[in-house]
C-alpha cells in the first residue's frame, strides 16, 4: 500500500481513517509513506491495516510517528516483507496529552508544507537546467557554439 492505486463504485468505509502498509519492500525500503491519512467514503484493500481514532490530532500524530521510525523489528518475511496486525500492536507509540498532539502536528504540518515547496522549486531548477543542457548541446552540435 502506497497510496490510491485504483477507484471502485462501492465503498466499505465513510470515516477519517489511518491506513497503514501491511506487506511490501516499502516497509523496509521506506522511499514512500506508509501510513496515510484517508477521509470519505473508501474502499481499502487487504493490503492495510485501517485504524480508526477519536480525533484527528492523534490520528495525524501517529501517521507522523509511524512514518519516521523504522520498521526493521516489527516486520517479517524476506521475499516479501510484512507488518502484520500482532507486531503492529507491539509498536510502542510515545503519546503526550492532546494539546501537545495538536501543537505538534501543527509545526510538522507547516514543515511538511514549506518541504514540499522546496521540493518544487528544486525540481523547477532541475528541469530548466535540463532544458538548458539541451540547448547548449543543440547549439554544440549545430555548431553555433
Amino acid at each position: 500500500m502506497s497510496g490510491i492505486v485504483d477507484y471502485v463504485d462501492e465503498y466499505i468505509f465513510d470515516d477519517d481513517l489511518l491506513l497503514i502498509s501491511e506487506d511490501g519492500a516499502n516497509l523496509l525500503a521506506r522511499t514512500y509513506p506508509i501510513a496515510f491519512s484517508i477521509s470519505g467514503k473508501t474502499w481499502v484493500n487487504n493490503h492495510a491495516h485501517v485504524l480508526r481514532f477519536q480525533n484527528m490530532a492523534s490520528q495525524r500524530f501517529v501517521e507522523f510517528y509511524l512514518n519516521s521510525i523504522k520498521l526493521d523489528d516489527y516486520v517479517s518475511g524476506m521475499a516479501q516483507p510484512k507488518l502484520n496486525q500482532k507486531m503492529l500492536n507491539t509498536i510502542v507509540i510515545p503519546y503526550p496529552p492532546l494539546h501537545e498532539q495538536r501543537t505538534i502536528v501543527t509545526k510538522l504540518d507547516a514543515i511538511s508544507a514549506e518541504t514540499k515547496k522546496l521540493e518544487a522549486i528544486y525540481r523547477q531548477k532541475l528541469n530548466d537546467l535540463d532544458e538548458l543542457k539541451k540547448s547548449v548541446l543543440e547549439k554544440a552540435f549545430g555548431g553555433d557554439l
